[in-house]
């Protein structure tokens, strides 16, 4: 008997990884951008942790920008909508104060 199972993955607009929808809570994230440096045990022993420390003390300005640059475009894509209906409502509380003057 052939069993198809169904799974829904959504892609990170920030980094390109794939994520469970199932499983994606960002309510238990750092709100911090962290840099984890590791270093190898040797063939089959995995990695270690040997530091760690947030990149917005500015200790790598170039990495922090890029970062920054996407998160403006993620920015956009999310609220761009939503800054064209505010700008539509300008327009028609404008056009309001022009009709009763």
């Amino acid at each position: 008997m052939w069993v198809e199972y169904s799974l829904s993955l959504f892609v990170c607009p920030l980094c390109g990884k794939q994520n469970s929808t199932r499983y994606y809570d960002p309510t238990d994230f750092v709100n911090d951008i962290l840099m984890i440096r590791k270093r190898g045990l040797g063939k089959g022993g995995g990695f270690e942790e040997t530091d760690r420390y947030s990149l917005l003390d500015g200790s790598d300005p170039d990495l922090l920008n890029l970062i920054s640059d996407r998160v403006a475009v993620i920015y956009d894509l999310l609220y761009e909508d939503v800054e064209d209906d505010e700008e539509e409502d300008e327009d028609i509380n404008d056009l309001e104060e022009d009709i009763i003057e």
